[in-house]
């Protein structure tokens, strides 16, 4: 962890930026309490933003700026 950028420190929740690979990629990863969980960035760490975004429009009910 300590070669990893911290790009968001949460209360609950904390997102890492790992150094970047040779052919230049990086992973994002995801730690909550001592769970560090890795994810892709140009895939994986993408497709947890639209189902975060979609669970959020789902529990407050928005009608406006959710995409699905």
């Amino acid at each position: 962890m300590k070669d990893w950028e911290q790009v968001f420190d949460g209360e609950y929740l904390d997102l890492w930026k790992t150094p970047k690979r040779n052919d230049g990629k990086y992973d994002i990863v995801l730690a909550v309490g001592g769970t560090h969980l890795y994810l892709n960035s140009d895939t994986v760490f993408s497709e947890l933003k639209l189902a975060a975004d979609a669970v959020h429009c789902e529990i407050f009910k928005l009608k406006d700026g959710c995409y699905r």
